[in-house]
């Protein structure tokens, strides 16, 4: 019986009758014998190995580049050097490091100083303190695997329990197959390096003959600003700064341009850091002057050295020199030019070069001390308000300026600047000359931003797919980004959300900020107002942790399940099949998907013991390829590397290897079998009696053949309902007097009669119970293929089918689809065609097969209305 199921598969290959020939010879490889001595020829095949990969025995792996040029360790991190993989040579694949290898360590050997400090020659000692786990140690033998985990660990006791440390030196690992094979690996113990921080210089690094100890930061590793001295609430911020020439020589202030040496601690740890204090070049310097107001027109050199500004800063100090006037004239009300450059007195090593003409205005009337400041209709005073948290934006054209005599300065009159770092607007009145009198001017008010107060705990909202999260969720590594699947919603306290612009969000991992939270750790989610602030008393934040996924059981994608068993089918060759993975989720298993490099599988091998009418499963070997017939069980453990997932203690079934093939009833050794074996695993047909048989000489039925075709076209997967389903009564109504809706081939047959595969006789009736023949199957095989699109015509179908003795019995109506079927492998490779003769389960598997050697994924025949 052939159910209307789709089981799904991967195709391997097409199988037709013309490979029994290749299938059934095997070929007896050719020996090269070598002459000469042997014994000089031979050549330890680990004579070139090394140590491939490897862990710290805390989980983390070690990197290639270490393994190649020294591994080292910090004393009391408790890791230690854990071969997993090895290399026979350059080029060569990696071999796992097995269970049944003897891995040894030595060094370590303690000094008559300190006995407690390393192992002593002869001393008995416990592992993980445990009195039922005593070893002598020696020191030529070295300590085994679990000795070793014990020691590096800090779980290793002296006979009385007493502490056994772990002595800074050198050891050496060695891994030993059993069979004469061996190789070192040496890796070390050191003294912990003192922690130190990775920082950025920025801020003002350029000589203003000002200190600038205060406008340098330092920026660590995880995004922390230090910025001079610090007494932070956070711990981690507190800081203290100190200063000292690249001579080594303390300094009270950082002017002169030069080499510093900053010493920056934070909460205990102290790191130097280079600065560089580059030398202010005239050239390529902002230089400007400042407007200068004078009764009497008489303006002197210090005058405008005074009112110089470097990259908007005052110089403090004579470290200008005008270097002339441009005007011959000297200085005037109006615009005047000047160049200027180092003073004479000033060390040559802080200044360079020269400045281009720098413009400036003298005035008489200063009209802007005693204006009105106005913002748009509003008068300003001192001080100007914005709430940015509404909306508002400060727009520097509705700046103006209303003078004593009720003049107005606006717009190309005025200049209006602002200082972001002190929130000071700077408003000049543009020098010009009215009534022959020069007036100008500045003024100044200060700029306040405000916002809102909002309580986080009652305004700011994380979605987590949708769902309302609080301020912390864990989740499971899937492979997406769980960032797309987090919302964040801030309301007012009118309950409207708030536009996005309003506020940043930042997310960091580890304090470093990132754009994406795949990965198995744990993110912080911050977010911070622009135009508001939270409550400092309230969180802001959201904690999301992503776990790695755990995989619970592991399934073999078995060649057959028969009575809670699963099978594989024996090839002579090492078996690699796929595995179904699943997670414990709320009380069932689901199925996930893990990648082929998370994992690395090896084979015990068991025996089934009876006894007592109770069933129980002997290890018989660990670590076995998995090829020969027997029972075995897979053992899997999670990849170097890899972090996202977890396979270490994973629950999985036994498998057995058999020679019985796919099914009982099916020899691996028959031309069929690989065809029947490819239609079970493509879903396009079943076993009877359970599963456990084919019955691949039986004859074929309409009825099977109409689920098979079904099945190939993707079966119940792709079509959840066809035309003629009665919804109410559960039954799908074909038109076939011999066919009852409710039948397990009435949906099948159905979709044949709607597509036209299979097409029912005169009488009303389907012929459900008819035997198939032979080229009645090339005929639906054709009909098929013509549903999907193909083109089966044959150009001489007789030139086709000539070589066959039976040629000339095939029937005209079908004559057309056996060519086809011919001429593209589907059926023809045996003697003859046989076109009359019922076709048996076995050839009916092969041709599917060949005629479609992969399983469909999408619908690519369409359904129609039953007429």
């Amino acid at each position: 019986m052939t159910a209307c199921t789709n089981n799904g598969g991967k195709a391997r290959r097409v199988v037709t009758a013309a490979l029994v020939g290749v299938l059934s010879v095997g070929a007896v490889p050719a020996i090269a014998l070598a002459t000469g001595d042997v014994s000089l020829q031979a050549v330890s095949p680990w004579a070139d190995a090394f140590v491939s990969s490897a862990n710290d025995g805390q989980g983390s792996s070690v990197s290639a580049d270490a393994l190649e040029t020294g591994v080292e360790f910090e004393l009391g991190d408790n890791q230690y050097l854990v071969p997993t993989h090895i290399k026979t040579s350059e080029g060569a694949e990696p071999q796992k490091v097995k269970s049944n290898w003897d891995v040894t360590y030595t060094g370590g050997v303690a000094t008559d100083s300190d006995q407690f400090t390393g192992l002593v020659d002869g001393w008995t000692y416990l592992i993980d303190g445990d009195e039922e786990k005593p070893f002598t140690y020696d020191a030529s033998a070295g300590l085994d695997a679990e000795q070793a985990r014990s020691y590096f660990t800090g779980t290793l006791t002296g006979s009385k329990e007493e502490k056994i440390t772990v002595k800074r030196g050198t050891y050496t690992v060695t891994v030993d197959d059993g069979e004469g094979n061996s190789l070192e690996q040496k890796f070390s113990i050191v003294k912990p390096k003192a922690e130190e921080h990775t920082y950025t210089v920025s801020g003002n690094l350029t000589y203003s003959g000002r200190d600038l100890k205060d406008e340098i930061s330092f920026t660590d590793e995880d995004g922390n600003v230090i910025k001079g001295d610090s007494t932070a609430s956070d711990p981690s911020l507190r800081a203290k700064v100190t200063w000292a020439r690249g001579n080594g020589q303390s300094v009270p202030n950082v002017k002169n341009a030069g080499s510093y040496v900053a010493t920056v601690t934070v909460n205990g740890v102290t790191t130097k850091v280079n600065v560089e204090i580059a030398k202010l070049d005239l050239s390529s310097a902002d230089v400007t002057v400042s407007d200068i107001q004078s009764s009497t027109g008489s303006v002197s050199n210090a005058d405008v050295k005074r009112n110089v500004l470097v990259n908007g800063h005052s110089i403090e100090g004579e470290i200008f020199a005008v270097d002339h006037v441009v005007d011959p004239d000297g200085f005037k009300y109006g615009e005047n030019k000047v160049v200027f450059k180092a003073a004479a007195t000033e060390d040559d090593a802080n200044i360079e070069g020269k400045t281009g003409e720098v413009t400036f205005y003298v005035y008489k009337r200063d009209v802007a001390g005693t204006a009105t400041i106005k913002y748009g209709d509003m008068t300003v005073g001192s001080d100007l308000y914005i709430n940015a948290f509404k909306g508002e934006s400060f727009d520097a054209s509705q700046v103006s300026l209303v003078g004593s005599d009720d003049t107005v300065y606006s717009g190309d009159q005025i200049e209006v600047t602002v200082d972001d770092a002190t929130d000071t607007v700077y408003v000049r009145v543009k020098p010009d000359q009215k009534d022959r009198v020069w007036y100008g001017g500045s003024t100044t008010f200060q700029l306040h931003v405000t916002g809102a107060d909002l309580d986080a705990n009652q305004r700011l909202y994380f979605y987590l797919d949708g769902e309302l999260a609080g301020d912390e969720a864990t989740v499971t590594y899937d492979g997406e980004d769980w960032l797309d699947r987090l919302e964040v919603v801030v309301k007012d306290a009118d309950g409207n959300e708030i536009d996005p612009s309003n506020y940043d969000v930042k997310v960091t991992k580890g304090g470093k900020e990132v754009d994406s939270a795949t990965d198995a750790g744990t993110y912080k989610v911050q977010v911070t107002g622009k135009t508001f602030d939270f409550d400092v008393d309230t969180d802001a934040d959201f904690d999301l942790t992503v776990n790695k996924l755990s995989v619970d059981k592991v399934e073999v994608v078995a060649d057959l399940e028969a009575s809670d068993a699963s099978y594989l089918t024996w090839t002579g060759e090492e078996l690699t099949p796929d595995f179904k993975f699943y997670d414990y989720v709320d009380g069932e298993y689901v199925e996930v998907e893990v990648p082929a490099e998370a994992y690395e599988v090896s084979y015990d091998l068991y025996e089934k013991v009876t006894s007592d009418n109770t069933t129980r499963y002997r290890l018989v070997k660990k670590d076995v390829a998995l090829k020969d017939e027997g029972l075995y069980k897979p053992v899997f453990e999670t990849a170097v590397d890899v972090d996202n997932y977890d396979l270490d203690s994973v629950a999985t079934d036994y498998v057995t290897v058999t020679k019985k093939g796919v099914f009982l009833d099916v020899p691996t050794n028959e031309w069929y079998s690989q065809g029947v074996y490819e239609a079970a695993k493509l879903g396009y047909m079943n076993g009877d009696g359970g599963g456990k048989t084919f019955s691949p000489m039986r004859e074929f039925t309409r009825a099977e053949a109409a689920c098979v075709l079904f099945n190939m076209a993707g079966g119940n997967a792709l079509y959840e309902n066809l035309p003629g389903y009665d919804a109410d009564r559960g039954i799908y109504e074909t038109g076939f007097s011999d066919v009852e809706g409710s039948e397990f081939f009435a949906k099948a047959v159905a979709w044949c009669k709607t597509t036209g595969v299979i097409n029912g006789y005169a009488d009303g009736t389907f012929g459900v119970s008819r035997k198939v023949t032979n080229e009645e199957f090339a005929c639906m095989l054709a009909n098929y293929a013509k549903a999907k699109g193909e083109d089966v015509t044959v150009e001489d179908a007789d030139a086709t089918l000539a070589e066959y003795p039976d040629a000339s019995v095939v029937s005209d109506w079908a004559k057309d689809a056996v060519a086809w079927c011919v001429s593209e492998g589907i059926m023809g490779g045996g003697a003859n065609i046989s076109p009359a003769g019922s076709i048996l389960r076995m050839r009916a598997a092969t041709m599917a097969v060949n005629a479609q050697p992969e399983a469909l994924d999408e619908i690519v025949i369409p359904v129609y209305p039953i007429q």
